[in-house]
């Protein structure tokens, strides 16, 4: 019994040890789950604070932005961003807590994307005429009285805007330097003799072409089958006369699909004008190229979902041929560049332009050259091109002599009074430089020193050309009744269309021979102190608008006229055009008459020294006509926002580091004269310091 109570009372004891321990176990673990619970409240507590100083900095950076935007702030001399400080007071702007933003201009003033106009990659108007000729106007809108004539964009006209019947609607500016007649509707009102007011809007905007020079000399191509697509390449094209005997509705390819694959285009006729082509035919409408039937696609073809095919169909469907800039960013189009007085015109045929996309630059799809002029080159005098071996001696010693007139001569000494022929024939008159291809030659001489020691006008000279790959001629070399040497300048050009003038227009011209006869009845000493060809020739080069096409002033009549118009489409039933990327033709003027259209004739706007437009009474198409995309960039310049919070406080003034900064950008359609309310703002960055 007393073990047994002995055992008990051992037991009692570890029972209360393992109670003591359970308890300060548990103790400890109550104290550290309060300390953690306490520091998890104190975490939350600031978190929210952080998150309320946050939610004021973004609410008062979007206060300011709105305020930004209903103002008229431009950074104009004498400007605060906010009225009358560049400080917005935000007092009490989250119950107790207030806010204050402070602006600072950007000094740079920089344009998104858009540096200047000329590397934008819209223009700043949807019209923009540059002319400013008495007697001309600068925009002419010719309707049926009740109609409309939608633009979306800016028009901007530096002389005057007629709108003769109807009315003229955009949703955007007008401005014209001298008067409007008629009506027109835009937002804000029309601003009529703006006078001479800066605006770059209405400046020329000097796009370049999209080449320095022109493209490789095109022959057209094969013109045999008709209903078939008829694929043009890139180039330099001088034949009008052939371009309108293809695209006319009896020529042996008629009906077709006229592909003009992407890349640049440089048309420059010389069937007509300055500096002309005897090679090519003069053709009764000047230097007008006429789509009289088919279909034109320029450009990438797709399909009508706007997938990229291998080539249009036949007949093509227009408008929606091509690939079209202004809905893709990748499409790769066409560039027509017109040079001097060649004109393109729509009559019966259908026609869609499509131009390139860029990020800095406009798509321009149609281009008229501003400047430029023929630049010849002449092989004249101490350039004139010589021998540089000797062919065939024959009687004459001496034959290398004839390569320069320095007085050293070849001569053949005829003895006796029986006719005889004595003929000398030298080789070379290579090139000084390649020629390139489509030259024109306007002039050819052989320069012949020679004479005779008894000479006589029976004596019968002559010179056999042969140019190598071509056809041999010969020309007549005068006689003399002396004894002299002679200098002779000797036409071989056979009027601009024998073999050398071929040889120049392929820029295939390498040399060739010349032999040199005489044919004497007398004795005497033929002499030959030299023989050299002078050729004088017109390279294909960017010629400036000119002729009709920048006489002024313009009063309709289209390419036909005496001041004629760069590009017209007339009314014909069943014609369409349609450009899909800019019109710059600074120089000239443009007449479009519209009969039948189902979108808009003019995308990423019109540039030109005055703009004809007609609509006919059958002219259903309700929409916009001319346009400059939606999301063009506009002008913009940017600024510094920085936010500043004041907890519990009823005012704030800035002072230390911000809460919030950011650099934000005004856009604006019309950088003179900012819209409050219709502009818009950009955040460029974003940022809280510390």
């Amino acid at each position: 019994m007393k073990s047994r109570f002995t055992r008990a009372h051992r037991e009692d004891g570890a029972a209360l040890v393992l109670v003591l321990i359970l308890v300060t176990v548990i103790a400890l673990g109550l104290a550290a789950l309060l300390t953690r619970s306490d520091t998890s409240i104190r975490e939350t507590v600031g978190l929210r604070d952080q998150a309320a100083a946050t939610y004021n900095a973004d609410g008062a950076l979007q206060a300011s932005i709105n305020n930004l935007r209903n103002s008229t702030y431009n950074d104009a001399a004498g400007q605060n961003c906010f009225g009358a400080s560049n400080t917005l007071q935000l007092n009490g702007f989250y119950g107790a807590d207030s806010a204050a933003v402070t602006c600072a201009a950007d000094p740079k003033k920089v344009l998104i994307q858009c540096p200047s106009l000329s590397q934008c990659n819209r223009p700043g108007n949807a019209i923009l005429t540059l002319g400013k000729i008495s007697g001309e106007d600068g925009v002419n809108i010719q309707q049926p009285t009740g109609s409309t004539f939608r633009v979306r964009g800016n028009v901007f006209s530096n002389s005057n805007l007629n709108v003769v019947n109807g009315t003229l609607n955009t949703n955007a500016s007008v401005w014209a330097r001298t008067s409007c007649s008629g009506t027109i509707q835009s937002t804000p009102t029309k601003s009529c003799n703006y006078g001479s007011t800066p605006n770059v809007l209405g400046d020329d905007p000097n796009y370049a072409p999209a080449a320095t020079d022109p493209p490789v000399h095109r022959n057209l191509p094969s013109c045999t089958a008709a209903n078939s697509v008829v694929t043009f390449l890139p180039g330099t094209y001088d034949d009008v006369v052939g371009l309108n005997s293809m695209m006319q509705g009896n020529s042996s390819c008629k009906h077709s699909t006229w592909w003009f694959k992407p890349g640049v285009y440089y048309f420059d006729f010389r069937n007509n004008g300055v500096n002309s082509n005897p090679l090519l035919p003069a053709g009764p409408d000047g230097n007008t190229w006429t789509v009289n039937d088919g279909q034109l696609v320029a450009g990438t073809p797709v399909n009508t979902a706007g997938a990229v095919i291998a080539s249009p169909p036949v007949p093509a469907t227009i408008p929606g041929s091509c690939d079209n800039p202004i809905k893709n960013a990748s499409a790769v189009g066409v560039q027509f560049i017109f040079g001097a007085d060649s004109r393109f015109a729509v009559k019966a045929g259908e026609v869609e332009i499509c131009g390139t996309y860029h990020v800095d630059k406009a798509p321009v799809a149609i281009y008229g050259l501003k400047s430029g002029a023929d630049t010849p080159t002449s092989w004249t005098g101490v350039d004139a091109l010589a021998m540089t071996a000797v062919d065939t001696a024959g009687a004459f010693t001496n034959a290398a002599n004839i390569a320069a007139p320095d007085g050293q001569l070849a001569t053949w000494t005829k003895a006796g009074n029986s006719t005889q022929t004595g003929t000398v024939t030298v080789k070379g008159y290579p090139p000084s430089s390649a020629i390139p291809e489509g030259s024109v030659l306007t002039s050819a001489k052989l320069v012949a020193v020679h004479g005779n020691s008894a000479g006589s006008t029976q004596d019968s000279l002559s010179v056999q050309l042969s140019p190598t790959g071509g056809t041999p001629y010969t020309v007549t070399v005068p006689s003399y009744n002396d004894t002299a040497m002679h200098t002779d300048s000797i036409d071989i050009l056979q009027g601009g269309t024998g073999t050398l003038a071929q040889l120049v227009n392929k820029g295939t011209y390498a040399g060739g021979k010349v032999a040199y006869s005489a044919v004497l009845k007398h004795p005497g000493i033929e002499r030959i102190d030299s023989l050299r060809i002078e050729l004088t020739f017109v390279p294909p080069a960017f010629r400036g608008s000119s002729g009709c096409v920048t006489s002024t002033p313009y009063a309709g009549g289209g390419e036909a006229a005496a001041n004629c118009s760069l590009v017209t489409a007339v009314n014909n039933s069943g014609n369409q055009f349609y450009v899909q990327g800019t019109t710059y033709a600074p120089k000239a003027a443009l007449d479009i008459t519209l009969n039948n259209a189902a979108e808009q004739v003019f995308r990423f706007g019109v540039i030109s020294r005055s703009l004809w437009v007609k609509e006919t009474g059958s002219f259903s198409y309700t929409g916009v006509v001319i346009e400059v995309p939606d999301d063009s960039p506009g002008f913009v310049f940017s600024m510094y926002l920085s936010v500043y919070i004041c907890p519990k406080s009823p005012t704030c003034s800035p002072a230390g580091s911000p809460v919030l900064r950011s650099k934000v950008a005004l856009v604006d359609s019309d950088p003179t004269t900012p819209h409050a309310g219709a502009r818009q703002v950009t955040i460029l960055s974003w940022s809280r310091p510390g």
